[in-house]
């Protein structure tokens, strides 16, 4: 694991980040660090550098603190882009019974309090810091079951975490507008109270007519609180599931391209091949932005992929998201971006050349860029929010062999993860 050594600083580069690997770049370097933000990127030298960006000879009165990379990779922080944390850990509050995932998840947050899910979510969030997450895109339910309990309980959590990870929240009506009308007072509360984004599932509504109003509805309630919208689209892998094409158009038809991320898009999957295409080009002219989630599942078969090689080769952009852990919807989970990047690997059938970078930028910089971020790893200039490793490369620490993590945000070291013989995730105290 990198190791800290402390020293006072009046002026100079905050930190030094020394012999460590970047993505793209051969051999050792050094990244220097002056208020959060990347200062430069150099050949590591052998010695702290007296002219480097914080030495005397470039005005620096004092050493910056150090980190020892010891060759490993050092990468951008990586996002979270479709999150559930109201409902963490809550798999064991479930009363015996219930019939399906849908009744589960139902039964289970009708006994949420505000302060109980506050506990959970900033245990699942701290747990996204150690695994190097510093932005994340939580959706909430919002609706008659639970109320305001659950959204108010992370917004509380996003305080608590603050130091570690940005939060953006999306109300989410889970339980529809047209089959649970309290819902729709309760969305306008929510972004009226701190809320950043809109969410929707339009297929749990009951025929087409009435799945295409919830999408114009999702887009009204953005359009009177100038907000992105953030919609669950066709979850399951069932051909009759087709509101994809239906929100692109609806994305066009209102203006909002580039401000629409739709979630899922199972459906897609298993369409005609030529209906497919005929979709993927719609999403890519409306720059829909795409998450998929290849580690979750449903009672009675696995979630699908979408088709991420499809996508992408029309120009959307994809991400890949976690949805849900140890709730009522699914019962495993990690919040590891690699976990989910590695199913991605195996289970869309990246094989080129470029499998791994591929597999990496959906839980990196196509994940930020998905929630409307830019693109790509380190830049020189930008917020030093990044992830340590002990494996020298993408492919090494992708393999999840046991390993050490530790997240940089805005160049302070916020939290270390440990997956050796003694397993360990904690975050650092501000």
């Amino acid at each position: 694991m990198p190791s800290a050594q402390p020293t006072t600083r009046q002026s100079g580069p905050d930190l030094l980040i020394r012999r460590g690997r970047v993505h793209g770049r051969d051999g050792l370097v050094d990244l220097w660090v002056r208020g959060g933000k990347v200062a430069a990127v150099e050949p590591s030298g052998p010695d702290f550098a007296a002219d480097g960006p914080g030495g005397p000879r470039a005005g620096g009165a004092v050493a910056p603190e150090i980190l020892d990379a010891g060759g490993g990779l050092v990468s951008r922080s990586f996002t979270e882009p479709h999150y559930h944390p109201d409902k963490a850990y809550s798999r064991t509050l479930a009363p015996p019974g219930a019939r399906d995932a849908f009744e589960r998840a139902r039964l289970i947050k009708a006994g949420f309090t505000a302060e109980d899910v506050t506990e959970r979510a900033t245990r699942a969030l701290r747990l996204a810091s150690a695994n190097g997450v510093t932005r994340l895109r939580a959706n909430v339910d919002v609706d008659s079951v639970s109320g305001l309990r659950g959204f108010h309980g992370v917004l509380a959590a996003r305080e608590r975490v603050a130091h570690l990870l940005d939060v953006e929240i999306v109300a989410f009506p889970q339980e529809g507008l047209a089959r649970d009308p309290e819902s729709r007072a309760l969305l306008a509360e929510a972004l009226a109270s701190g809320a950043d984004l809109i969410g929707g599932w339009p297929n749990v509504e009951d025929g087409a007519e009435a799945q295409k109003a919830h999408v114009r509805e999702v887009f009204d309630l953005a359009e009177r609180f100038d907000v992105d919208v953030d919609i669950h689209v066709d979850c399951m892998i069932d051909p009759t599931e087709t509101m994809l094409e239906y929100l692109a158009e609806e994305t066009i038809r209102r203006g909002y391209q580039g401000h629409v991320l739709a979630s899922h898009c199972c459906g897609l999957e298993v369409y005609a091949d030529a209906d497919a295409a005929r979709v993927v080009a719609k999403v890519a002219e409306a720059d829909v932005r795409i998450v998929v989630v290849p580690l979750n599942l449903l009672d009675g078969g696995p979630r699908g992929l979408s088709r991420p090689r499809e996508l992408m080769a029309a120009g959307a952009v994809v991400a890949a998201g976690s949805d849900n852990m140890n709730d009522g919807w699914y019962p495993l989970g990690t919040l590891d971006p690699l976990d989910r990047a590695q199913m991605a690997f195996f289970g869309a059938g990246f094989h080129d050349e470029g499998a791994v970078d591929t597999a990496w930028e959906m839980v990196c910089g196509q994940a930020s860029a998905v929630v409307g971020g830019r693109p790509g790893d380190i830049e020189v200039g930008e917020d030093a929010d990044l992830v340590l490793f002990d494996a020298p490369d993408r492919a090494t620490a992708l393999a999840n062999l046991p390993s050490t993590r530790t997240t940089l945000r805005r160049g302070r070291v916020v939290s270390r993860r440990n997956t050796g013989a003694r397993a360990s995730a904690e975050p650092v105290r501000p």
